[in-house]
């Protein structure tokens, strides 16, 4: 079933589904596949319990074309969209992104990443995009968190944000090459 949301490219593309991949969420990120990974699970929810460190990976395609359809396979399961698949969209105008997802950290027995970090890489290829993504997303709880980067949502801040051609589009490192 094809969820008909709107979702903008920009918040895709920031890593927003990640992860998990990731549905715009307002606490923690809903992280797919978390099945393949091996965590306790005592109550049997399908979600690791309090306290278990899970590492996982998954992977996602989006797709939209220059009409404005798209559609978005989250990569467990779940398909968004305003078209049922990628050869429904303007194959003339169609550009593909495809994600990688890796994290690690604590769900809480909870369907999101509650802390830890979230790394998206992102391949577009097509009509208007040929670019290469990377996102290191961190929550407070990471030591690299430092409270004064864009956050993402609630306490996960972009500790790395790179785009093909542009670079880091952060701060340059703390300490550049040759400084203590």
């Amino acid at each position: 079933m094809v969820n008909r949301t709107n979702i903008s490219r920009r918040k895709l593309l920031r890593g927003v589904g990640v992860t998990a991949a990731l549905a715009a969420l307002p606490v923690g990120t809903a992280v797919g596949q978390t099945a393949k990974s091996k965590y306790d699970d005592e109550d049997g929810n399908g979600i690791p319990d309090e306290g278990e460190v899970v590492t996982g990976t998954y992977k996602s395609v989006y797709a939209y074309d220059a009409s404005g359809d798209w559609y978005w396979d989250l990569g467990d399961g779940r398909v968004q969209g305003t078209v049922g698949g990628v050869s429904e969209l303007d194959q003339e105008t169609l550009t593909v992104c495809d994600y990688k997802v890796q994290y690690r950290g604590t769900f809480e027995n909870d369907p999101f990443l509650d802390s830890g970090w979230i790394r998206n890489n992102i391949n577009c290829k097509g009509y208007d995009d040929n670019g290469n993504y990377n996102f290191l997303i961190v929550h407070k709880t990471d030591k690299r968190y430092t409270g004064n980067r864009p956050a993402v949502w609630g306490d996960w801040e972009y500790f790395v944000d790179v785009e093909s051609k542009l670079g880091n589009k952060l701060v340059r490192p703390q300490n550049p090459p040759g400084q203590n």
